[in-house]
């Protein structure tokens, strides 16, 4: 199973690479929805984490992303802290999980 990270930030492709994770890195909402639609190609992908900005810019991309059911789809706070709440971590299970905690 493949972890892929889709992001226009060089500082979360650091930190995701340095754990293993692959990634693409975009610059624009184009660039984004291709890459998103790539996804649905490779069946080896488990796991889809997006950064804060992306969802913001491919919100119908995200949301038939994640009703696919494959691969599990993460949105993680961008490197500056944006997109995160006070209850960032229990919102991440719920989402992943499907299950409030």
């Amino acid at each position: 199973m493949k972890m892929l990270l889709i992001t226009d930030s060089p500082d979360a492709i650091i930190g995701m690479r340095l754990a293993g994770v692959d990634t693409v890195r975009v610059k624009n909402p184009e660039a984004a929805q291709k890459a998103i639609k790539k996804v649905y190609s490779d069946s080896e992908i488990g796991i889809v984490f997006i950064t804060a900005s992306i969802e913001k810019m491919c919100k119908n991309e995200i949301f038939q992303l994640k009703q696919a059911g494959r691969p599990l789809v993460a949105v993680i706070p961008d490197s500056d802290g944006s997109g995160q709440s006070a209850n960032a971590v229990a919102e991440y299970i719920a989402d992943a999980i499907g299950i409030k905690i």
